[in-house]
């Protein structure tokens, strides 16, 4: 499919940079999340010009993006405690590489972002004792479209589609 080479080939370097990066320094780059969103909304307009079939999905998946990233930004904006102006940032081209690889992979993408998030905050207050400890989310969101695709077919089980 031609979504999973945009992944891997548009998506995954700059994703592995900015997760490295927030795991030592608890920030996300403009340049490399401009540079991000950039790279792979291109990618996706060309598929979308390529492949005609794919710009109902592909539009879907840039409004979904738009919507929640705006959301977060919002979010960032009010509660800065809850989520960091970088993740926020980096949520709408989390969501619409996830959204352009199907609604099946963006729920699971969401979940486990959501899941393992939590797990890592858990661990993160066990071993320190302390409620309010910050630590990287950047690595795991951006894992969100690979996490997606992992757990995609379960959700088409309980959603019953596949």
């Amino acid at each position: 499919m031609i979504i999973l080479a945009v992944l891997v080939l548009v998506y995954l370097p700059p994703a592995l940079v900015l997760a490295w990066v927030d795991g030592r320094e608890h920030r996300l780059p403009n340049r490399w999340v401009g540079g991000l969103s950039v790279g792979v909304g291109s990618a996706l307009l060309l598929v979308a010009m390529m492949r005609p079939e794919l710009r109902d999905g592909l539009t879907t998946a840039l409004v979904l993006a738009l919507a929640l990233g705006a959301g977060a930004i919002l979010l960032a904006l009010i509660a800065p405690p809850l989520l960091g102006m970088g993740d926020a940032k980096t949520l709408p081209v989390v969501v619409g590489m996830s959204a352009a690889l199907g609604g099946d992979v963006l729920i699971a993408a969401g979940l486990a972002v959501a899941v393992v998030s939590g797990a890592a905050g858990a661990a993160v207050m066990a071993v320190t004792r302390r409620t309010g400890v910050r630590f990287a989310v950047g690595p795991i969101l951006l894992a969100g479209p690979f996490l997606g695709l992992l757990g995609a077919p379960l959700v088409r089980g309980a959603l019953g589609t596949g």
